[in-house]
């Protein structure tokens, strides 16, 4: 189940787990619950809304490549609980001012930031840290597993999101992801087996250098390479349609926050469902064909968005954000273990960092196009271009040296000694 069994019997990943879904869950609340403040309380158009949801990623490509060095320096789980206990603070400030009625539209904006700083060095950390924890032979249960945390997030989230929005406000769903991530914090370090030390290096070249080795490795490696230009240009796609769903939701559909958490927790489920097939598929299919559909899935039911309009609503928005969630899950799992597995240990944080610099870095400029755009000619213009634009990553599936892989073993022969040159 959720890509094998060996990891329910490992204590200190299922700490790691379970933490990271109920912060993850937090996270959710938090998505739904911050444009909501914003669109409610200070009347924002779809630009602001794709600014604020950018600033919360405009820290992705200004620091995820100097965080890469650091985590490769460094041992990785303090770094995760540093950036945990310092999104609770951001968080927990915003109801907080709200009783205080000194809640500001720069506030939120000042909160944006400071979840990125965090989201940057706690994804960049755990993504290095997770091969040492579970091992190699492990780590596609790991992300299945971690992924399943996500679906179980956007299962729960979301739907809970909406209810407290409309019960308690939005400002106070917020505080519940604040409550979240200590929680996340107390779990990481409760977990008891000794991190490995970062490998020494005997004679380092500076910052500057080893962050070129890392773009090196994923730039001269044909898969990471490849993986790279995918998820980039994926990624800016649905990111420019993602400021855009709830002017849409609120404004075209007149749905209620609890409906818009109810079709947002719709991509829990398919998601979920994406984790617990996405071996088969890939069995079936092979790996580069399962990527290639994951994403075509994923696109066609962004396109199907507007037939909102036409359609009964939330009936219809709940069942393409299913099928949206479950093909891209797909996916998603494969592209992160493919690149876990073929880098090496002293460089996974490096890599990752690179890779979230570059696809990463394009979601604030997404975010503002889509909410620039959707200003200008309306939400169902910005659905149809994101998903036009979807075509470009599975060409490059197709033609790239991942439309040829049929499973891991032959993606870590196709390695061709990487791991022995770095």
């Amino acid at each position: 189940m959720l890509g094998g069994s060996r990891l329910w019997r490992h204590p200190d990943f299922l700490k790691l787990w379970s933490g990271q879904t109920i912060s993850v869950i937090g996270g959710e609340i938090t998505a739904l619950a911050l444009p909501t403040l914003a669109i409610f309380r200070f009347h924002t158009s779809a630009l602001v809304v794709g600014l604020l949801i950018g600033s919360q990623r405009i820290a992705f490509p200004i620091l995820s490549l100097f965080a890469g060095v650091l985590v490769d320096r460094v041992r990785r789980r303090p770094v995760m609980i540093l950036a945990d206990a310092g999104r609770a603070i951001a968080l927990a400030s915003i109801p907080l001012a709200f009783a205080l009625n000194v809640l500001s539209l720069a506030q939120l904006f000042v909160v944006g930031l400071a979840m990125g700083i965090g989201n940057v060095l706690f994804d960049i950390a755990y993504l290095a840290y997770l091969p040492s924890l579970v091992g190699q032979a492990d780590i596609v249960e790991g992300n299945n597993k971690l992924t399943s945390s996500f679906s179980i997030a956007m299962l729960a989230g979301p739907g809970l999101g909406g209810v407290l929005v409309q019960l308690i406000g939005a400002a106070q769903a917020i505080g519940a992801n604040a409550i979240s991530y200590l929680v996340s914090v107390l779990t990481l370090a409760w977990i008891r087996e000794p991190e490995p030390l970062p490998r020494e290096v005997s004679a380092r070249t500076g910052v500057f250098a080893e962050i070129a080795q890392g773009i090196r490795l994923v730039v001269h490696h044909p898969l990471l390479r490849s993986l790279l230009a995918m998820v980039t240009v994926d990624s800016f796609g649905f990111q420019l349609a993602l400021p855009v769903f709830l002017i849409f939701f609120y404004r075209r559909l007149h749905l209620t926050p609890a409906q818009a958490g109810l079709i947002f927790a719709s991509l829990g489920v398919g998601a979920l469902v994406g984790s617990v097939i996405a071996a088969r598929v890939v069995a079936v299919l092979g790996l580069g064909r399962a990527m290639a559909l994951g994403i075509a899935g994923s696109a066609l039911a962004l396109a199907g968005v507007p037939l909102a309009l036409f359609l009964p609503a939330v009936p219809w928005l709940i069942f393409v954000s299913f099928v949206d969630a479950c093909a891209i899950t797909v996916m998603d799992i494969q592209q992160v273990s493919l690149r876990q597995g073929v880098t090496p240990s002293h460089l996974q944080g490096r890599m990752n960092a690179t890779f979230r610099t570059l696809f990463w870095g394009v979601w604030p400029l997404a975010n503002f196009l889509g909410g620039l755009i959707a200003d200008w000619t309306g939400p169902v213009s910005v659905f149809l271009i994101a998903a036009g634009l979807r075509i470009i990553p599975i060409t490059i599936v197709v033609v790239s040296p991942i439309g040829r892989l049929r499973s891991y073993p032959a993606a870590a022969a196709q390695a061709g000694g990487i791991s022995s040159n770095w």
